[in-house]
């Protein structure tokens, strides 16, 4: 018997999962006893890739895992999930601030939210950058406990959805790498869209499937991954925010920087302890490489 019940998802564009126009692209290939809270922490370097079957939309590209876990049993996994990309903070805060910095002078810096906001880095950006209040949403327990203290007490533990925040509240939306996790995110779209404010703006990262790391790993790409329910490209995530009622304002790559040592551990290269000897010999191990590694961006408005 199995240890987890599972839902089946359907196509956020089709609202079908027939298997005509939703091919299998890869067959599950963990056991219920693989799973744990480790499996579902950010940035872990295990080589198993766990994921569910998942099936490809052929008219929008649209990835997703076709049978999941019940949100019940995906919320307890992670809470329990842990902070692992400590030493790599400020370079992801570099990152993720980069795409908007050029924006933000621009907006209203009143109130913001950051959803799956982890140990609160971007909410330390925002701050240090003029926002006048800063909240976050984060479902594991132990990211808050982590958390600079000036940021700490604006974060709740928990889901984010509706009835958390009132209506027309935030000038403000960031999410990042959180929204092909769930499993209703057009759901969840349409709860930032009654949360912002008229004007506001929401500013989302994620994985792009159109991504050259993506197409030469396939399978193996990082970002096939038991904790990815929906995968987008460009197209299909502009596509899906219009329905939720949002105006694209930009979406663009996102480049990431760091040092080779993180590409070696993140990327699956076989024979990694000869590249970890390859780079350190060339002196380039512990230097910084910024690269379109697969992500993308965007930028919406109310």
């Amino acid at each position: 018997m199995s240890k987890y019940n599972y839902v089946t998802r359907e196509c956020l564009f089709c609202g079908t999962t027939d298997a005509d126009n939703h091919p299998v692209l890869y067959p599950r290939n963990f056991k219920d006893e693989d799973l744990n809270e480790g499996v579902f922490s950010a940035r872990r370097t295990n080589s198993d890739h766990f994921h569910y079957e998942m099936v490809k939309c052929k008219k929008t590209g649209l990835i997703f895992s076709r049978h999941i876990l019940t949100d019940d049993a995906l919320n307890e996994l992670y809470k329990g999930s842990v902070v692992t990309f400590g030493e790599q903070t400020e370079f992801i805060k570099r990152d993720y601030w980069k795409p908007i910095s050029g924006y933000v002078n621009k907006w209203n810096k009143g109130r913001s939210l950051d959803i799956g906001c982890s140990n609160g880095f971007f909410l330390e950006m925002l701050k240090d950058n003029g926002y006048a209040e800063v909240h976050g949403v984060e479902p594991g327990e132990e990211p808050k406990k982590i958390a600079r203290a000036d940021v700490r007490d604006n974060i709740v533990t928990g889901f984010y959805g509706p009835g958390l925040y009132p209506e027309n509240h935030f000038d403000l939306i960031t999410c990042f790498q959180t929204l092909d996790h769930l499993s209703d995110p057009l759901g969840m779209l349409r709860s930032m869209y009654h949360n912002t404010k008229p004007g506001g703006h929401v500013y989302m990262i994620m994985h792009n499937t159109l991504a050259l790391q993506a197409k030469i790993f396939g399978e193996k790409s990082p970002i096939i991954d038991v904790e990815h329910i929906y995968l987008f490209n460009k197209s299909n995530l502009a596509e899906l925010c219009k329905k939720a009622g949002f105006k694209v304002v930009s979406s663009f790559d996102v480049a990431n920087g760091y040092p080779f040592s993180y590409w070696i551990r993140m990327s699956p290269l076989p024979v990694k302890k000869l590249w970890v000897g390859v780079f350190k010999a060339l002196g380039l191990y512990n230097k910084v490489l910024a690269i379109n590694a697969g992500n993308m961006g965007i930028i919406l408005e109310k």
